[in-house]
């Protein structure tokens, strides 16, 4: 029996080379059953099982060949991939970190329980096993991409930096190192050597959308949007249906002034992922800037039942109800977010506005005197005050007021020209 077990074994593992999981098992199960001790075929049947996703019979086979080998630092490990492919990465840790103390010159192993770690967010234990693995072998690709990937979890981006650039010397042809070097560089401003990353990743790989769209990031922060929306154009020919790339290109057309493609950007987006606060609430400054305040007031809206109490949405709200005339669903608004932010002079001044317009000149003399403590300088506070004053007969009071603003205007004025 311990010949024949032998033989299916030999067989299975033929099949399993080959790429016949499936066949490969059944020669395994064979060989179990005519010698339940073997270890070999407990151990590469649970492979196969992992290979076809079977993640629970393989860590079966595999606690079997650790039951009958427990000094197999690989029975732990391929136990451990399991449990991780399974996604339970505390166990997928435990089997690393036994596989690690039966071999520790094994660089594989801690470079697995980094992965598991990171998995978890624990991205400082992560960085050590990747440390670890590199003490071991300096020329772990994995080890370097991965750490640098932590680290930049970390926000330690030069850093990252380093170890994206170890990782390409490696491997030169690596597209997602040349992209992911570029998004660290970007976020230490970095702005110029960001795009030769992320140009070389999109000359590596001409079909990633991520990296078109990283580098329009980038160009639309340098204020050059027309390649800005090229990279997003082009992004969104590769993956169509991705609402990320089209809000984008939707925000550079806003910040370009074309509040129409804008809208028709933002409604895409809109339609793939119709549970996006920014989505909606970007479709509403653009409908706003084009005139269409009911749009705009509707977009606010459901932007806020996704993301309550968003300050900028509720001042943009209340603008928009401003403009049609709904100058007590502004004050409301306005309201809200002086309650959320007592010191905004916006919502003090627009609210007081509100109320100016409701002939509730008091009220907006209040409001507008509260701006003017927070911005003590705005020649725009001091003359709607006045403006209010000079509403309830307090003339003196108001001619104050327009007397300050312009001063205040005539001194900034002088201040311009003489910058120019």
């Amino acid at each position: 029996d311990g010949n024949e077990a032998d033989y299916y074994h030999s067989r299975g593992y033929a099949k399993r080379k080959q790429g016949l999981f499936l066949e490969a098992i059944e020669d395994y199960t064979v060989a179990i059953r005519k010698d339940p001790s073997h270890f070999k075929a407990y151990f590469n049947r649970g492979f196969s099982y992992d290979k076809i996703g079977e993640f629970d019979r393989a860590i079966d086979d595999y606690t079997h060949a650790v039951r009958l080998d427990g000094s197999s630092a690989y029975a732990y490990y391929n136990r451990g991939i399991s449990y991780d492919r399974k996604g339970e990465f505390l166990k997928a840790i435990e089997n690393f970190t036994a596989a690690a103390n039966l071999e520790p010159a094994n660089a594989d192993f801690f470079h697995n329980r980094g992965f598991s770690n990171r998995k978890l967010g624990r991205y400082r234990a992560a960085a050590e096993d990747y440390t670890r693995a590199l003490e071991i072998n300096p020329r772990h690709f994995k080890a370097y991409y991965n750490r640098a990937f932590a680290r930049d979890k970390l926000e330690e981006y030069e850093e990252a930096v380093f170890d994206y650039t170890q990782a390409i010397r490696l491997d030169p042809h690596n597209a997602n190192a040349h992209h992911n070097r570029g998004s660290a560089l970007e976020k230490l401003n970095r702005n110029e050597e960001a795009l030769a990353d992320f140009a070389r990743a999109i000359e590596l790989d001409p079909t990633n959308a991520s990296s078109y769209n990283s580098r329009g990031l980038v160009h639309d922060k340098l204020g050059a949007l027309d390649r800005a929306v090229e990279d997003f154009t082009r992004a969104i020919e590769i993956e169509p249906g991705n609402a990320v790339y089209s809000h984008n290109r939707g925000y550079c057309y806003r910040n370009m002034g074309d509040y129409t493609r804008a809208v028709a950007d933002y409604s895409a987006a809109i339609e793939v992922n119709p549970w996006s606060a920014a989505a909606f609430n970007n479709r509403g400054f653009a409908r706003r800037k084009l005139g269409q305040y009911q749009l705009a007031v509707a977009d606010y809206t459901r932007s806020l039942e996704l993301l309550p109490d968003n300050v900028k949405t509720l001042n943009n709200r209340a603008y928009s109800c401003a403009k049609l005339g709904e100058y007590d669903k502004a004050i409301d608004d306005y309201t809200r977010v002086i309650q959320l932010d007592a010191r905004n002079a916006h919502a003090h001044h627009n609210r007081g506005i509100s109320y100016d317009k409701l002939g509730q000149f008091k009220e907006a003399v209040e409001d507008f005197t509260r701006a003017i403590d927070l911005d003590p300088t705005n020649a725009n506070l001091l003359f709607n005050r006045g403006s209010a004053l000079d509403s309830l007969g307090h003339f003196d009071s108001a001619i104050a007021d327009y007397t300050r603003a312009l001063e205040l205007d005539t001194m900034a004025a002088q201040q311009s020209k003489e910058r120019m």
